[in-house]
């Protein structure tokens, strides 16, 4: 009775350790790196300016673009729709920050007009 015993363990195991998988079975896992998000950038110049400045972001998406003062009065409102935008304003002399948002998220940016 032990030698069966003995027999069918000493089977059971080289039965198991001569059994391979089949690597076209059985594919390794692809491991694929991670994407990261799309992150909006913008160009604003020149900085100083006289009043005209370019501004260029790095998608072609609708993109709003606010203008505020330093007392936070909102002083020009428009939408872009390409790449770069160049906006002519009557600013008189001063700091304004300059709100640029998208479907990728909001920026925000320092302008300095010195005429």
């Amino acid at each position: 009775m032990f030698k069966k015993r003995l027999l069918i363990t000493f089977l059971s195991v080289v039965f198991f350790f001569s059994c391979k998988k089949d690597s076209s079975v059985y594919p390794a896992p692809i491991m694929q790196e991670p994407t990261s998000p799309f992150v909006l950038q913008n160009d604003i110049y020149p900085n100083p300016c006289q009043g005209t400045f370019t501004i260029k972001t790095n998608t072609t998406d609708s993109q709003t673009v606010s203008l505020y003062n330093v007392a936070g009065l909102q002083m020009l409102n428009l939408t872009i729709n390409g790449t770069t935008a160049i906006v002519d304003n009557s600013l008189v002399n001063g700091i304004y920050f300059i709100r640029i948002s998208s479907k990728y998220g909001v920026n925000t940016n320092k302008i300095i007009v010195s005429k």
